[in-house]
């Protein structure tokens, strides 16, 4: 059933999404466990109305039981025995690979942190966040390279503003430590010092604002993926890019997403772009995704009608 919000005094909070990963894998020197964020233009939002003097927390809809463990740890440590209500509404569809669920703990946070009326500080935000699931790095605004098992931060990359994201849904879903626990995330060396060659690769793409460059990390990431999550139309799709004009592909590595890079400032990309949505029509789900310009000053500036609350 869905929900709609009390009267009442709250604070509220928002965070986007983001389409999968341009890369993921193990650092070449450590094997810790990274990934490189595309934050898209699909957002969570999260109303938390306190209630001083109760050490109770209810949150709605019931089963966005992730975002009550965050809020209950925030406020115990923070600030004892205030308890309240969270609401919480999503434009991000679950189990797809495209942060929802890191989306509904940093809008909690940021609620919550309105409520309090400072700002956690961020090293502290993404470690609490990574104790609950292993967390995307949808706190910062452009893309990031990410250690999203431990919660840390490695490197602010930059944004892609001009990125529209043609993204094929294979069907079915994805639950995140589910899809952590399968034993499959074993590199051999060569492997490793591959990771970190696209990195490198990565920073420079980013430097030059080269989108090709970017894509064929993406592209060559969506395929080593391939041994962890596969997804079964990947050579297809990767086809209609090379003939559509795009500049690569980029998966949601732990959902069931496949998209197709394309370039905004491109002469002519429209035209590609409408004949790659109808060639991919045949195989799934179509959607358009598009990647954040800035962050987000006023709630008010969303649109309602599209955010599930049940």
């Amino acid at each position: 059933m869905a929900w709609s919000l009390p009267k009442g005094k709250c604070t509220s909070g928002v965070s986007f999404g983001s389409f999968g990963e341009l890369l993921q894998g193990v650092l070449p020197n450590d094997d810790r466990e990274f990934l490189v964020t595309l934050p898209i233009e699909k957002y969570s939002l999260a109303h938390f109305f306190p209630r001083e003097g109760s050490d109770t927390i209810e949150v709605f809809p019931r089963w966005k039981t992730k975002s009550l463990q965050l809020a209950s740890d925030l406020l115990r440590k923070l600030r004892g025995h205030t308890g309240g209500r969270l609401y919480l509404a999503s434009e991000i569809p679950c189990g797809k690979g495209l942060s929802s669920s890191s989306a509904d703990l940093v809008a909690t946070a940021r609620a919550i942190e309105a409520y309090f009326g400072a700002p956690i500080p961020v090293d502290q935000l993404c470690r609490s966040l990574s104790q609950i699931e292993p967390t995307d790095g949808v706190m910062f605004h452009e893309s990031v390279l990410y250690l999203h098992v431990e919660g840390a931060l490695c490197e602010r990359l930059g944004t892609l503003p001009q990125v529209k994201i043609l993204s094929l849904d294979e069907g079915g879903r994805v639950e995140t430590l589910e899809y952590h626990r399968r034993d499959t995330f074993c590199h051999s060396d060569e492997r490793r010092r591959e990771f970190g060659l696209l990195i490198e690769q990565l920073r420079c793409g980013f430097r030059r604002n080269a989108l090709q460059e970017i894509g064929a990390v993406s592209t060559r990431s969506a395929y080593i993926n391939q041994q962890t999550n596969p997804k079964k139309n990947l050579e297809r799709v990767h086809s209609i890019c090379e003939h559509t004009g795009g500049a690569g592909l980029i998966t949601t590595h732990s959902g069931t997403c496949i998209g197709i890079l394309y370039d905004e400032t491109k002469p002519g990309h429209e035209e590609g772009f409408a004949r790659a949505a109808t060639e991919l029509s045949a195989y799934g789900r179509v959607d358009v995704y598009a990647t954040v310009k800035q962050p987000i000053e006023q709630m008010s500036t969303l649109d309602w009608s599209r955010f599930v609350r049940e």
